[in-house]
Order: structure tokens, then sequence, then C-alpha cells
């Protein structure tokens, strides 16, 4: 009963473990150009830099909402699209000080905490991915070391490998034993056919 009981806890972690993977995967062949990956509105990343500590620590793993940039306030921290030449069009996760509302477009002064100055390239509404809704700097650890191939190969699909492998070890004892069954039953059913069949003789 108890081996029973951790086939199926398992089984079912086996089938979540896929199905985020698979949920993933399509998030990501999904997305359009220049854009990035979202399930349900919202996306995650790894903060790779200081500039928003101590709020956000560097590697820390956060979520995006991807809000309509009227929800945006002066202290929300978003992320956006970087328009500085340096950063080459990369995802920046700072605060914003100031909102300013244009003809075409919503501009968002942005500064990072730990900066001193104003980021020289605000953001708009065309680059604006979303606000930043959680931050958890354990779970960034974690993402970074599952990051490292090795890593991920010994925690992940080892793992996986050998559930695979036990289930399908399981499905064959299964098989073996249905078929048992069913010849057992057979060889009964034949008995009493043959049984009956002799008892008809003598009467």
């Amino acid at each position: 009963m108890k081996k029973k009981c951790v086939l199926y806890v398992v089984n079912i972690v086996s089938i979540l473990a896929i199905a985020s993977a698979v949920i993933v995967l399509l998030s990501v062949v999904l997305t359009k150009p220049n854009d990035v990956p979202n399930i349900c509105g919202y996306s995650v990343f790894r903060v790779l830099t200081g500039s928003m500590e101590p709020t956000i620590p560097k590697d820390s793993f956060i979520i995006v909402d991807r809000v309509d940039a009227s929800e945006i306030k002066e202290g929300d921290i978003i992320s956006y699209f970087s328009q500085d030449p340096s950063l080459g069009g990369t995802v920046n996760t700072h605060r914003v000080i100031s909102v300013e509302q244009t003809e075409d477009s919503i501009v968002f002064e942005t500064k990072g905490d730990a900066n001193y100055t104003a980021d020289n390239y605000p953001a708009t509404s065309e680059v604006l991915i979303g606000k930043v809704v959680f931050v958890s700097h354990t779970l960034g650890k974690i993402v970074r070391l599952l990051s490292n191939p090795l890593i991920f190969f010994l925690l992940i699909l080892l793992p996986m490998f050998g559930i695979l492998i036990l289930n399908l070890i399981h499905t064959i004892k299964m098989i073996r034993k249905i078929a048992k069954e069913e010849e057992e039953a057979a060889v009964k059913e034949i008995m009493e056919m043959m049984k009956n069949s002799k008892e008809n003789k003598d009467t």
C-alpha cells in the first residue's frame, strides 16, 4: 500500500513537471518577435545586476505583470526594453520616478535604487513589459543553480529518467499480472466446460 502511494505521488509530480515544461516551451515558441515569453500575462526574469539593491538583490527571481502603461504610477518598479544603446535593447528593471503623458506615448523616467542618478534614456509605453509584482532572492539562486547544465542534469533530468524507468517496470509487471490472470481465467473456464461436458455424457 505504501509503495503504491509513493508511485502515485511520483507520477503526479512527473506529470506536473512535464506539463510545466510543455507550457514554458509553448510560451517561448509562440512569443512574437521583439517580445518576451509570458504565461497568462506574467513574465519571469532573473536580475543580473545590483542596480536595484537592496529592494531587488542581484540574482533575484522576479515576476512581471504585463499591465497597461496607463496603470503605471510613480514609485512602481517596471521592466522594459532599454533604449540605452550601450545595453543593446536588453530588458532593464528600474523604479519609476516620474510619469509624463505626451501626445503619442507615456514616458517613464526611471532610476535604479542603488544608482545616484536617473537613467539617461527614459522608457516609453511602447517598450514597457510590465510591473514587478513578486521578488524572491532565494528562487533566483535556485534558477541560477539550475541554469548550470550539469546541475540541471543531476537534479532534474536524471531523476525524471529514473521515474520513467520505474513507471515502465511497474507497467510491465501490471501487464504480466493481467495476462497471467486472464490466462488462469481462460484455463479455469476450459476446465469448467470440460467438467460440464463430462457430466452431461454421464447422464
